[in-house]
């Protein structure tokens, strides 16, 4: 008998894979389609990129799609082969053979298991990688120069633990130690506003030595009471910005989960840390998740029509898919906005579709 249940679940398992590829390749080509081959055909047009390295670009770009589009290879997988078990009456002939609904069910099990860890080790090992790597060749396309080592236009926000913004650092661009165009607001003063302008300054160890500045001092009608010039003003405690100066030279879409993490760890220490980021996040681990939790709530979904073969999966495919990423915009909208906690605007649509899987997995193993 054992060595008869580890047959069906070859057998099953085996059965995902042509309907994963057939998934995943209509979806990333349909993506492709709408919003990267755009972007190529400006590149070639419009800057004159060679075909070459725009392709390079294209293909920098897949990793990322893929991650998006392999729940929905896996919810198409599990749909069309449970229809096809069941329109073929396997289905029935296992359970009149003993072998329970929730036994068959193993097989969508390590199925999505399986595919939730490659989609998470694209994401975390591959992803971050491809992005850099096609920002930087973006650059040299276009600008015929390599991308600078600093950042430009960095913008940080410090609160107290009352939440209310304390200062707000806004520099120019920054490389190595050397910063240039500093604007800092500083809020702490009683019904007083302080605005430092700097040309250029130098940051060692959390401290800012700025040079050719300004200090302009207003009163709480906005009027300017007092305006002053420096040869040099040192600006001790900068430690936690400058942390985030550093780590922000990568976007947190180019991150990976550590990487975010620790970001996430300088912003939290200045209560700096924004609920999209938050999100963000969150998703890191729900997104692979997801194939998991399609891949059960699949299963029973494909057996709702007992003859009718991969049609009437197909429009379950497109509803379920559809219900996804509905939830997933609107989830993220409301936790980026405050109107859910971020943990469950990454959760809801992996809730959601579980929940109706797991409805309709318990009325079919009755």
């Amino acid at each position: 008998m054992s060595i008869g249940i580890k047959l069906l679940d070859r057998y099953i398992a085996n059965e995902f894979w042509q309907p994963l590829l057939f998934g995943i390749g209509i979806v990333t080509g349909v993506w492709f389609g709408a919003e990267q081959l755009k972007t190529i055909f400006n590149l070639v047009m419009k800057s004159g990129v060679p075909i070459h390295m725009a392709l390079t670009i294209l293909g920098l770009h897949l990793p990322e799609v893929i991650v998006m589009t392999i729940p929905i290879g896996v919810l198409l997988a599990t749909l069309l082969v449970f229809n096809r078990l069941s329109g073929d009456s396997e289905i029935i002939a296992l359970r009149t053979s003993g072998v329970s609904f929730y036994r068959i069910m193993v097989a969508p099990l390590m199925f999505g298991l399986f595919t939730s860890l490659v989609s998470f080790g694209l994401n975390e090992a591959v992803v971050p990688v491809a992005n850099r790597t096609s920002k930087r060749l973006e650059f040299l396309a276009l600008y015929k120069a390599e991308l600078p080592a600093g950042q430009a236009n960095f913008t940080y926000m410090e609160r107290g633990k009352d939440l209310n913004i304390d200062r707000i650092f806004f520099i120019g661009y920054y490389e190595g130690k050397n910063l240039s165009n500093v604007i800092i607001l500083d809020f702490t003063r009683a019904k007083l506003v302080q605005i430092i302008c700097a040309a250029n300054g130098l940051w060692d160890n959390g401290h800012w030595t700025l040079n050719s500045g300004r200090t302009y001092v207003l009163s709480g009608d906005s009027d300017i009471t007092r305006i002053s010039r420096f040869d040099k003003m040192v600006i001790p405690g900068l430690g936690q910005v400058q942390k985030a100066l550093t780590t922000g030279k990568v976007s947190p879409k180019e991150m990976n989960l550590i990487e975010l993490n620790n970001y996430l760890d300088i912003l939290r220490s200045s209560n700096s840390l924004s609920n999209d980021l938050l999100v963000r996040y969150y998703q890191k681990i729900s997104q692979p998740l997801a194939c998991l939790i399609v891949s059960l709530a699949g299963a029973p979904l494909g057996l709702l029509a007992r003859r009718s073969r991969s049609n009437l999966g197909l429009i379950y495919s497109a509803v379920v898919v559809f219900l996804y990423y509905v939830l997933q915009s609107s989830s993220g909208a409301l936790g980026d906005a405050g109107r859910i906690t971020p943990l469950l605007a990454a959760w809801l649509p992996n809730i959601v579709i579980g929940m109706l899987g797991g409805a309709i997995l318990y009325v079919r193993a009755r």
